[in-house]
């Protein structure tokens, strides 16, 4: 017995140590190519979500809003605002390790930790960037966990049931997706209580009642802005347009070359794994039928609208336990295709995408990709952004003294306010028709302000100076152009004016759209 209890120790500890090293090349990995990769639109956007906490925000539930904050509470720069999901990802993959050990065996769980360290579309969205997928894969590795103690086909004690509702409620905080994984959870428990006679009716109460709870800064927040999250959401959904066949297996091809593809490979190898030959064919089912569910919606989406690549994140995040467990038995027998094709991943996917990073901040393949298939460019690094501004002095001056700076679209402003970062205490905002969360944060700029700055990338979503022959900015006054240069060649060109911001309080109406 104690020679037992001892081989169990130096197993879990041999686990531990190995698991530890696969979280430390990961994070180096996601660290390094922090570093390299400028903001995308999203982040820039996202930055402000931190300086405008709120319960809630018009596109995303709140936790992306703290996931900012933090990083504005950490300095403002752009590694600052992507470490916090460096650093949750990491706790993430290491409870999603651990639930898959669990669930499936201490191997299982390794394989779990080298997929989601290694799948680019993973990484990326919930360990890299500025996302709302980062504290959602958290929550869903601490879903997995949970249900790894406490499967669905057991009746939860009262207290459990209220632990239980209030994860599903943080859950709910992180991204709208979350909602369908809990209709999927809830769908389950209802047939296995149906299936079981289980006592059901109290425990959903209480589930609910912790739910309502967590998730309550939603609800409040929607309630007091006319649903605004919801509306925005359901109308991206209606499409005057039919169905198109092709969209949803392009979609599907486009998500196994995101995730690679011979991970994409493994993951579907993991949906479709026999529940009957596994060891916990409970969690085989449920995993399953979770991401489904998710897979089922989307894909047809994708014949209907245009499918955001992220979309589809909760669904393979569900799926990695399984595909672990499916590559189990070929590790343990030591399969030679396997070494290849995983030593090949492995390897492969770090320098792909350090290349792939590296051209998007220094064009090192400009020359292969015409600009009409590479606005990579636009994408501008802060730093090379400032010193850029800074060899204009005119405009330089101007965005330094401005109180007011704007843009035609709402994820320019990020950008320039990353560039001027100490330079400028100017407020940002956009006039663009959809403002998305500056609609709310107008009511925060000065009325008394004179002192602005209207810019746009030239030849995108049209100009500034065409919203002068409209009629809306009379008083523009031309700064001038300045080209974002990327491997010695424009990257991207903006364009400034001065403006006074007194003169257009009333430019926009309540619901964001611009006025005749």
């Amino acid at each position: 017995m104690i020679k037992t209890l001892t081989s169990q120790s130096a197993s879990l500890s041999s686990y531990r140590r190995r698991l530890f090293q696969i979280l430390a090349l990961g994070l180096g990995l996601r660290l390094l190519l922090a570093v390299v990769l400028p903001p995308g639109y999203d982040e820039s956007y996202y930055l402000f979500y931190g300086q405008h906490l709120a319960l809630s925000y018009f596109d995303h539930p709140l936790a992306i809003g703290l996931w900012s904050w933090l990083g504005n509470v950490l300095g403002g720069h752009l590694l600052a605002l992507r470490l916090p999901a460096l650093i949750s990802y990491t706790l993430a993959t290491a409870v999603l390790a651990e639930a898959t050990r669990r669930l499936f065996g201490s191997t299982a769980g390794l394989l779990a930790a080298v997929i989601a360290s290694v799948s680019p579309l993973l990484l990326a969205c919930g360990g890299l960037l500025l996302l709302p997928d980062s504290p959602l894969v958290l929550l869903l590795a601490l879903l997995l966990l949970w249900l790894a103690h406490h499967p669905l086909s057991t009746a939860l004690n009262p207290s459990q049931a209220l632990r239980f509702g209030l994860l599903l409620g943080l859950l709910s905080l992180c991204k709208y997706q979350a909602l369908l994984v809990i209709l999927s959870l809830v769908g389950w428990k209802l047939w296995q209580a149906l299936r079981q006679g289980l006592p059901f009716l109290r425990e959903v109460l209480l589930v609910a009642a912790g739910w309502l709870a967590a998730s309550s800064p939603l609800w409040i927040w929607n309630a007091t802005h006319q649903w605004a999250s919801f509306a925005f959401h359901t109308a991206r959904t209606q499409t005057p347009q039919g169905f198109h066949w092709d969209g949803p297996p392009l979609f599907l091809l486009s998500q196994l070359l995101l995730l690679f593809p011979t991970i994409g490979l493994v993951l579907l190898r993991g949906l479709a794994l026999n529940a009957r030959t596994s060891s916990n064919p409970e969690a085989v089912q449920l995993l399953r039928w979770i991401a489904i569910c998710q897979l089922a919606l989307f894909l047809v989406l994708a014949g209907r609208m245009q499918v955001l690549s992220s979309w589809l994140v909760p669904a393979w995040w569900m799926l990695v336990p399984l595909a672990a467990a499916a590559l189990e038995p070929a590790v343990v027998a030591g399969r030679r295709w396997l070494r290849w094709f995983g030593w090949g991943t492995v390897l492969l996917v770090p320098v792909l995408a350090l290349l792939a990073a590296s051209h998007v901040r220094w064009g090192i393949a400009q020359r292969l990709l015409p600009p009409s298939v590479d606005t990579s460019g636009q994408l501008m690094d802060p730093l090379r952004l400032r010193r850029t501004l800074q060899a204009h002095p005119g405009i330089w001056r101007a965005l330094g003294d401005a109180q007011v700076i704007g843009s035609n679209r709402y994820e320019l402003p990020g950008f320039l306010a990353l560039a001027l970062r100490g330079h400028t205490r100017a407020s940002y905002t956009t006039v663009a028709s959809d403002a998305r969360g500056f609609r709310f944060w107008r009511g925060q700029l000065d009325p008394q302000a004179t002192r602005g700055v209207l810019f746009a990338v030239l030849g995108d979503y049209g100009t500034i100076g065409s919203l002068n022959s409209e009629g809306q900015f009379p008083d523009l006054q031309p700064l001038g152009q300045v080209a974002v240069l990327r491997a010695g060649q424009p990257a991207a060109v903006l364009e400034f004016y001065r403006f006074n911001p007194s003169r257009h309080r009333d430019l926009l109406r309540p619901d964001g759209s611009p006025r005749s």
